[in-house]
C-alpha cells in the first residue's frame, strides 16, 4: 500500500495513459503469474508487451470517510495475477488535494518498487523524462545471487551470526492486546504526522551507533509494552519484522520486483521499559543483522524447498497455525526513509504527503510504514480488523507518538 496526495486534481484519462507509460518501464508491472503444471518447482512470470487494461478505479470523496472506505475497499482484495498488470489503483478526488492510493501484489513488488512505480506514474502524468539504470532489470532479479558470500570467510561470519541469532529467539513473541476487534475481513488505516521539528528532536533520542530507524523500532516495541500494560495484558518478548533492502547501493531505489528480505529484531522482556533501553537494543540488534548478513541468510533459507512444488508452496502460509504461530513476529515496521526528488504531477501540482505500510496477517495484526517527506515523518498504521477498531487504532497511534517524543505513556 502506497499513496500520495497532492496539491491539485488530477485527470482520470491522463492518469491511465501515464499509468500505461510507467508500465512501459517496468517489465513487472507488466507481468501476470503463467499457468503452472503440478509438477513445477518454481513461478513463472509472463511479461505482456504493453498494459492494455488497468485496475483503476475514480471515486468523489466529500469526506475524510468517504477516502477511508475507498482506501479499505482497495486494500481489501489482492490485485489479480492471471493478467498483466499486479497492481490496482484508486483516485479519490478530495478538497483537500487528490489522493492516488495503490495497491501492488507483493509476490510481484515490495515497498521501495510501489515507490518507484508511482514515482514513474507521477513522471508520466507531468510528461517529465523518465531516468531508468543501465541495466536489465529482469536479468538482476535473482536475490540469492544478489546476497550470496563471495568467500568462507563470509560464510563462517553468516553461520556464526546465524546460530546466535538463531539462539535469541527461543522465547515466544508477545501478541498485542486486541481491542473493539471483530471478524470483518480486511485492514483499516490510520496516520501519524510528525512535523520537522518533531523529526530533528528523534535524533536526541539516539545512543551512539543508532538511526532513526532504531528509534522507530524501539517506539514501536515500547508501545506494544505499555499498550499491553493498559489492557493488563502480559508482554515479555517483543519480535519486530523488518524488511531489509537487498539491492545494492548503485541501484538501491531502482527496479521494480521483490528485493526484500525480512530479519526479525528482537526485544527481550527487559529491553522495552524505556525508550532508552529500547534504543539500546534496537541498536544492537540491527547491527549484528548488518554485520553477520542474517538478511542474505533468511534468502538462503526460504529459498533452500526448491524442490517443493509450486502449487504446495502457496499454501505454506496455512502451516503458520500448526507452530502455534511462534514463527510469527509481534508487528511489523518498514521505513521507506527520507525521499528525495519526488516528481511533481503536471498541473496537479506537488506531492504533499506520502503515506505506506506493507501487509499482514493475524496473529502480526499491525503493520507499520515509515516515509520522510520534506521534513515530515508520515506513519501509517494499517491493521487487521481482528486485532483494533479505529478508536483503538488512533488510540495505539497516539501512544507511538508519545514514546517517540520521549513522554509517559497516557
Amino acid at each position: 500500500h502506497l499513496e500520495i496526495r497532492v496539491e491539485g486534481r488530477v485527470d482520470a484519462e491522463r492518469l491511465g495513459a501515464a499509468v500505461r507509460a510507467a508500465a512501459a518501464n517496468h517489465p513487472m508491472a507488466r507481468a501476470q503469474l503463467a499457468d503452472s503444471r503440478i509438477t513445477d518447482v518454481n513461478y513463472h512470470w509472463r511479461i505482456a508487451e504493453e498494459l492494455a487494461d488497468i485496475d483503476l478505479e475514480e471515486v468523489e470523496c466529500e469526506s475524510p470517510q468517504d477516502l477511508a472506505r475507498a482506501r479499505e475497499e482497495l486494500l481489501a482484495r489482492t490485485p489479480a495475477l492471471d493478467r498483466p498488470g499486479p497492481f490496482a489503483l484508486l483516485l479519490a478526488h478530495s478538497a483537500g488535494g487528490d489522493v492516488i492510493v495503490l495497491n501492488l501484489h507483493h509476490a510481484a513488488g515490495d515497498g521501495m518498487s510501489a515507490l518507484r512505480l508511482m514515482a514513474s506514474i507521477a513522471r508520466a502524468y507531468g510528461e517529465v523524462d523518465e531516468p531508468l539504470p543501465d541495466l536489465d532489470p529482469l536479468a538482476v532479479r535473482d536475490v540469492g545471487a544478489l546476497t550470496a558470500p563471495g568467500s568462507i570467510k563470509e560464510r563462517l561470519t553468516r553461520g556464526r551470526a546465524a546460530l546466535d541469532y538463531v539462539a535469541r529467539g527461543v522465547s515466544a513473541p508477545s501478541r498485542i492486546a486486541p481491542e473493539g476487534d471483530s471478524d470483518r475481513a480486511g485492514y483499516g488505516f490510520a496516520f501519524l504526522q510528525l512535523e520537522p521539528d518533531e523529526v530533528e528532536r528523534l535524533a536526541d533520542l539516539r545512543t551512539p551507533g543508532a538511526t532513526v530507524n532504531d528509534v522507530l523500532l524501539a517506539a514501536l516495541a515500547v508501545t506494544v509494552r505499555r499498550w499491553n500494560e493498559r489492557h493488563d495484558t502480559p508482554c515479555g518478548a517483543v519480535y519486530l519484522m523488518m524488511p531489509v533492502n537487498l539491492r545494492p547501493a548503485d541501484w538501491r531505489n531502482e527496479v521494480v520486483g521483490n528485493f526484500a528480505s525480512y530479519v526479525s529484531v528482537r526485544f527481550g522482556a527487559g529491553d522495552h521499559t524505556t525508550m532508552a533501553s529500547a534504543v539500546e537494543a534496537a541498536t544492537a540488534a540491527t547491527q549484528h543483522i548488518k554485520d553477520g548478513g542474517i538478511a542474505g541468510l533468511i534468502v538462503d533459507l526460504f529459498g533452500a524447498p526448491t524442490l517443493m512444488p509450486a502449487a504446495l508452496k502457496q499454501r505454506m502460509t496455512d502451516l503458520i497455525p500448526l507452530t502455534g504461530n511462534l514463527s510469527v513476529d509481534t508487528a511489523v515496521l518498514s521505513n521507506l526513509g527520507r525521499l528525495s526528488d519526488v516528481p511533481e504531477l503536471g498541473d496537479a501540482g506537488a506531492v504533499r504527503e506520502v503515506w505506506f505500510s506493507p501487509p499482514g496477517r493475524m496473529p502480526l495484526g499491525a503493520s507499520l510504514g515509515a516515509a520522510t517527506l520534506d521534513g515530515h515523518l508520515f506513519i501509517t498504521l494499517r491493521y487487521r480488523h481482528a486485532q483494533f477498531d479505529a478508536a483503538a487504532a488512533d488510540a495505539f497511534l497516539a501512544e507511538l507518538e508519545l514514546a517517540l517524543t520521549d513522554r509517559p505513556a497516557a
